[in-house]
């Protein structure tokens, strides 16, 4: 099995379940589709979105495919010991610099980076502070 390279974040999941999602993602995720992975951090995000949706055929449509489309395709990369220490050292450096930035955001980076993994997000500028304090590879798929 080839191990998976592409760390996605949720902005990518999210815009596969839309009814006209965009196609240069699309043709990104066929085709690097057995070399993408996703950190737990944005399984529990993926799962709490369709969790706070209220009751109906919307919800019951999103958690059938994340479920049946997105666990059984995407390998789930564990937050552990080791992106936990690059975690604390991650936001260590960047209270420092007086650069704040969310916990998950840190969770993710420190995943992909524990994995040396290039982590894919539409959210480039949220990730730039922490490629500033540690080697974070970053694309983003909505971009030719």
């Amino acid at each position: 099995m080839i191990r998976p390279y592409y760390l996605l974040d949720s902005n990518l999941i999210s815009e596969i379940l839309k009814p006209s999602p965009d196609k240069v993602v699309c043709k990104k995720m066929i085709e690097y589709q057995n070399l993408c992975a996703l950190p737990s951090t944005v399984w529990n995000e993926l799962i709490y979105g369709v969790n706070i949706l209220e009751q109906g055929k919307r919800k019951d449509f999103l958690f059938s495919k994340i479920i049946k489309d997105v666990q059984s395709t995407f390998e789930i990369i564990q937050y552990d010991n080791h992106a936990a220490w690059i975690q604390a050292d991650i936001r260590a450096r960047l209270k420092q610099v007086g650069t704040p930035v969310d916990f998950p955001d840190t969770q993710i980076a420190s995943i992909a980076v524990a994995n040396n993994m290039i982590l894919v997000t539409r959210n480039i500028k949220h990730f730039e502070p922490i490629q500033q304090v540690c080697p974070l590879m970053l694309e983003n798929w909505f971009e030719e």
